[in-house]
């Protein structure tokens, strides 16, 4: 009977290591027989091997959210001692690296340790008896798709990356163990042909969605491998010459520097079979419903239903959110798992830590310790669109040069469901699209929450609005990220008896509408210059948030009226849209590296308005509060520990560590 192992090395992939660092567990302790030996016991161990899924709500842990500072911002020193500030603050290094999913460590999940439960899963599966064969081959599925999605992570993180494919045997020797990094067109094709074989057996959606919250289904996987061949397409795996002399000790090239369109050909077809399989189950654009979000949303007008529909595309119960293919949650949730009845697991441990910390303060009696120590960096404002759908700097129309000057918010004009009237502010919230307005928490602008906003027939009027300058509320000079703050939330409503409540949710992992905009992507690179075909995907997207079309939009407000009709500015058009539509979700950091455009956002320092001053004038004023990073080529992928390499000497260090 086989023994269950426990091996405690550096690296901990699965026995990359001599025999010498096996710790074999007495012969008195259950063996994998044991532990398969039934049902019950067998659903134990799934549990184990859906346990180490990187948490997407956890702030700090999560490499999606604090590590570049563009997107999101450190303001007190708890965040700023944190492990992503250290990357952020380009501390990352290859003696100890932080965020660590190769080895574990320094806030990182040894990925390889879950590969291993997989396998371990896989190998014994057989064993228990009183299991139908159907929930067996659905069981075996669900694990082929956990081991595909941890080798998946790691590569979005390390690139080219040792591909655990077997459990390592006792019996073998020491060189047996000392695997390779495997080029990433190898690792994608092994991510790849694992999710079709997982596909061919997942259930095409959930049998019971409330029961099995957190299980894949084939749009799921379908769904992830187009993320894995976009990966594979774009230009940091797809032609990359930064990495041209990144070869291993067997003379292997890790990341070719020939430039391959086909893969780009390929993940179109990947993207479009996704969304197919989304629409058959479906799964379409989320739209709120005012009369269904409770009595404070009934008399909502017209554009405060867009905000909620922009919000609560991510905040949404997961029950009634049409746009979300997978989601943060627990994994064979009892109960329908929304807030009410919650009471952690994966995705909500931590999801209420991430509204605490970027929760704007809204009145004296809110306490700094416990909101608003994190924020959206000031950058992010001048991200977004202006209303007429198009770049800010490229609106004929919009005053960009005078962006900082301040203005008043008059009776009757088109912001009073945004600014609060009589008010001034700065320019540069005016005349800004809905994603904007339903985005960000800015000074003089609405907060509207279900617990503190009276929803009469002034709609927003009676909405409390944010009082950021000196000697006022609280004042950070940045933003608040409202998109994923639950319109449930409640605060102190400026009562100091009360206390800030996060309201729980699913945060999406994948979207919808991140689908759309890649295949637009993909069609766009894939075509000799963009066609309807390539507009129709990122219009439907652009159509939901409230804004016309690429090409009507440019065509009427553009100072480079015809950008939507070559394939370099389509590009540059598909690619802000993303880092919009998906802003605050956790990917900017992937598209941005996948893209190779990560230098020009991460190197931009922290920016707040003047926070010492009250007058507007003088508070609109842009000042640098912080050092420039900077970011180069090798900054695209993490490096792994010295002392991994040290063990074995086959892994080569990511390119440009030292």
């Amino acid at each position: 009977m086989k023994k269950i192992l426990h091996i405690t090395v550096a690296l901990l992939f699965i026995g990359m290591v001599s025999c010498d660092y096996l710790d074999v567990v007495p012969n008195d302790t259950p063996t994998l027989d044991h532990a398969f030996s039934n049902r019950a016991v067998a659903e134990r161990f799934l549990r184990t091997c859906y346990s180490n899924l990187p948490d997407i709500t956890d702030p700090f842990y999560y490499p999606g959210w604090f590590t570049s500072c563009h997107e999101l911002t450190l303001i007190d020193g708890r965040a700023q001692r944190s492990v992503a500030a250290q990357i952020a603050y380009g501390r990352q290094n290859t003696n100890s690296p932080y965020l660590n999913y190769f080895s574990g460590g320094n806030g990182g999940t040894n990925l390889y340790v879950a590969i291993r439960d997989c396998n371990i899963f896989l190998n014994n599966i057989h064993i228990p008896r009183d299991i139908t064969e159907e929930e067996r081959t659905r069981w075996i599925a669900e694990v082929k798709f956990l081991k595909a999605y941890y080798h998946y992570f790691l590569m979005t993180l390390y690139g080219p990356i040792p591909i655990a494919d077997e459990e390592v045997p006792l019996s073998a020797s020491p060189e047996e163990l000392q695997v390779y990094r495997e080029p990433v067109d190898v690792v994608v094709d092994y991510i790849v042909d694992l999710l079709d074989e997982a596909i061919a057996d997942l259930p095409p959606v959930l049998p019971d969605p409330q029961m099995e919250l957190g299980r894949p289904d084939q749009v799921i996987a379908l769904a992830v491998k187009a993320k894995t061949l976009a990966w594979a397409a774009s230009p940091l795996f797809n032609g990359n010459s930064d990495y041209k002399n990144w070869v291993d000790n067997r003379g292997l090239q890790l990341i070719s520097d020939t430039y391959d369109p086909a893969k780009w050909e390929r993940a179109a077809a990947a993207i479009k079979e996704a969304i197919d399989a989304a629409h058959e189950a479906g799964k379409q654009l989320y739209t709120f419903n005012k009369f269904t979000g409770g009595p404070q949303t009934f008399n909502m007008n017209d554009s405060l239903v867009q905000l909620m529909t922009i919000r609560k595309a991510i905040t949404e119960d997961i029950d009634r959110n049409t746009g979300v293919i997978w989601a943060s949650q627990d994994v064979f949730a009892s109960g329908k798992g929304n807030s009410g009845n919650h009471s952690g697991g994966l995705g909500f441990s931590r999801l209420g830590d991430l509204q605490w910390s970027l929760f704007p303060y809204m009145y004296p009696e809110d306490q700094p310790s416990y909101v608003n120590y994190n924020g959206a960096s000031w950058h992010m404002a001048e991200l977004y669109y202006s209303n007429n759908g198009i770049p800010i700097d490229e609106d004929k129309d919009y005053n960009y040069s005078g962006r900082y000057n301040v203005r008043r918010s008059t009776p009757g004009d088109n912001h009073k469901f945004y600014i609060a009237t009589g008010e001034t502010t700065a320019e540069l919230f005016f005349n800004r699209e809905p994603r904007f307005y339903a985005g960000l928490c800015f000074d003089r602008g609405f907060v509207e929450l279900s617990t503190s906003a009276t929803t009469g027939s002034g709609g927003a009027s009676f909405t409390p609005f944010m009082r950021w300058r000196s000697g006022e509320v609280y004042s950070t000079g940045e933003y608040c990220p409202k998109k994923i703050i639950a319109f449930e939330t409640s605060c102190s409503q400026g009562d100091a008896n009360k206390r800030y409540t996060a309201h729980l949710y699913h945060f999406p992992i994948i979207r919808l509408a991140d689908l759309y905009l890649l295949y637009a992507e993909a069609l766009n690179e894939v075509k000799e210059q963009p066609d309807d075909e390539v507009h129709y995907w990122i219009d439907q997207v652009r159509e939901n948030v409230g804004l016309n079309g690429v090409v009507e939009s440019w065509e009427n407000a553009s100072i480079i009226p015809d950008k939507p009709l070559n394939k370099v500015g389509m590009r540059e058009i598909i690619r802000k849209e993303r880092l919009i539509e998906l802003s605050f979700e956790a990917q900017h950091f992937f598209d941005m590296r996948r893209w190779k455009i990560a230098d020009q956002y991460w190197s931009l320092p922290r920016t707040t308005w003047t926070t010492d001053k009250k007058e507007p004038e003088e508070f609109y004023v842009p000042r640098v509060v912080g050092p420039f990073r900077t970011v180069s080529f090798r900054d695209y992928l993490f490096p792994i520990p010295f002392s991994t390499m040290r063990i074995n000497p086959n892994l080569v260090q990511t390119y440009g560590w030292q």
